[in-house]
């Protein structure tokens, strides 16, 4: 697990970048109308990047709940796919941000591919989830998960006000 944690630590630290850069500084996602849909795919998510950060800092996801973890993850890369595809239709992403995506897509396959084993392990045991401390990797993860959570509902709220502001254009004839 140490190797999943330190993983998504990179992923946390890189996510932040690339939202704060990116995202915030120079395309201005949250204020543009065009960026609706993809403010709400963000916002979504990064909740599910809460529960990961959270889940795995402090939890044992055992039994069934090692298949419910699995489904998050699985629907967090669903997400992300439909996100790429959506950026690519709104917007042209700058190398810079292709390559942060890139590394980000392939570090996240990682954590996955290395917590996939654990989770096997764990779907063998009883159902429950049991508390696990990984020292200062639990709290790093933790001040990750809070800001990604707070975030989040940030660009889901942005997404939904950017909504309204899309309006679609009118065919009738004068």
């Amino acid at each position: 697990m140490e190797m999943v944690m330190n993983l998504l630590i990179f992923q946390g630290l890189l996510g932040g970048y690339d939202v704060l850069w990116n995202h915030e500084l120079k395309e201005k996602l949250p204020i543009k109308p065009s960026a609706a849909l993809e403010q709400k795919i963000h916002g979504v998510r990064e909740l599910f990047y809460a529960v990961v950060f959270i889940g795995l800092a402090w939890f044992s996801w055992n039994g069934v709940f090692a298949w419910a973890l699995f489904g998050v993850i699985a629907i967090e890369i669903a997400l992300t796919a439909w996100d790429f595809v959506v950026e690519d239709r709104t917007r042209t992403l700058s190398p810079s941000e292709r390559v942060t995506h890139l590394i980000l897509s392939m570090t996240g396959g990682a954590y996955v591919a290395l917590l996939i084993p654990n989770l096997i392990a764990w779907s063998n045991f009883p159902s429950g989830i049991f508390l696990v401390d990984h020292g200062l990797r639990s709290l790093i993860l933790t001040v990750f998960g809070i800001g990604v959570f707070a975030w989040g509902v940030r660009d889901f709220w942005s997404g939904l006000v950017l909504s309204r502001k899309v309006r679609p254009t009118s065919h009738a004839t004068a």
